[in-house]
């Protein structure tokens, strides 16, 4: 990587961070040259604009997820065992790369019209994904739109795991390893039953 790509990949990375804990709107420009150690120009020599910088951010993301999730997942057969990989990276990755999250709730009204689009195109193929791993299960689904629904409650419930070690009473930033693993195990013994209604071993 030359100092240009590696000026740029500094700047996208800072903004995912920026933009994470700060929000896009509440992060500028020279937010982040400071994060960076570089001046407001420099940023301009490699992005037209902020909304260019956010959907850098948004590919970055996005290669991210395919790299750490699908392309994982997709190296097992067996349907159950690829629920139980997926379960287990997407509640792995709140933890270690929270960021991430910004796919899920991320600002796309700040996004141009052609972005957006190709952001819907993505949150469209990351449902077909899940959709297609629980469908391969062969669970016994009323309809297509009962099988629709529970790939949406699958996604959702594992983009916001605070929520849940919210209800166990642990902040995420305290969690031991033993109460995640713990966790973990709860959460593939629901889907497992819930979307085969085979029971899980103990």
């Amino acid at each position: 990587m030359d100092v240009e790509d590696g000026t740029k990949a500094a700047i996208i990375e800072a903004s995912i961070k920026l933009f994470y804990n700060k929000g896009y709107r509440g992060t500028s420009m020279p937010d982040i040259a400071s994060e960076c150690d570089i001046t407001p120009a420099a940023i301009y020599y490699h992005f037209k604009n902020k909304e260019q910088v956010l959907w850098s951010c948004y590919e970055n993301l996005i290669k991210e997820l395919d790299e750490r999730v699908i392309k994982e997942v997709n190296k097992f057969t067996d349907p159950k065992a690829k629920l139980e990989r997926f379960i287990e990276i997407v509640f792995n990755i709140w933890f270690d790369r929270p960021e991430l999250s910004l796919l899920q709730a991320g600002p796309i009204a700040d996004l141009s019209a052609k972005r957006t689009f190709q952001y819907k195109v993505h949150r469209a193929n990351w449902f077909k994904f899940i959709h297609d791993l629980i469908a391969e299960l062969g669970g016994s689904f009323r309809s297509d739109e009962e099988l629709r629904f529970s790939s949406l409650i699958l996604s959702k419930s594992l983009s916001y795991p605070e929520t849940l070690i919210g209800e166990f009473g642990y902040d995420h930033e305290d969690v031991s390893e033993d109460v995640k693993k713990n966790i973990l195990v709860m959460l593939k013994k629901f889907y497992v039953q819930a979307l085969t209604g085979e029971r899980f071993p103990a």
